[in-house]
């Protein structure tokens, strides 16, 4: 199966069935995209599908195939949307929390 995430065409050998987050997170090796929940609710596996949000957790890699997928990495390549700071924040605040 092909997946065009972030401009860049991957193609990956998975089952047609499986989320769309682990494809991204395990296969691609972007790591941006979180599990949170599993269920679609806490919005941390949010990606942009056609300019749509959605819940990577909830969505098959066949039902992606041929569609254009950003992830918090695409948005853009020097980190400098309000989006990545905050998220790039967070991510040392907890970083911290834990040592």
């Amino acid at each position: 199966m092909n997946l065009n995430i972030n401009g860049k065409n991957h193609s990956i050998n998975v089952e047609p069935n499986m989320p769309l987050l682990w494809a991204i997170r395990e296969v691609i090796g972007l790591t941006g995209t979180k599990y949170g929940c599993g269920i679609a609710q806490c919005g941390a596996c949010s990606v942009l599908m056609n300019g749509e949000l959605l819940r990577s957790c909830s969505v098959s890699v066949s039902s992606a195939v041929g569609q254009k997928i950003i992830t918090i990495e695409g948005l853009s390549k020097d980190s400098s949307t309000a989006l990545q700071k905050a998220w790039i924040a967070r991510s040392e605040e907890h970083t911290s929390e834990l040592q």
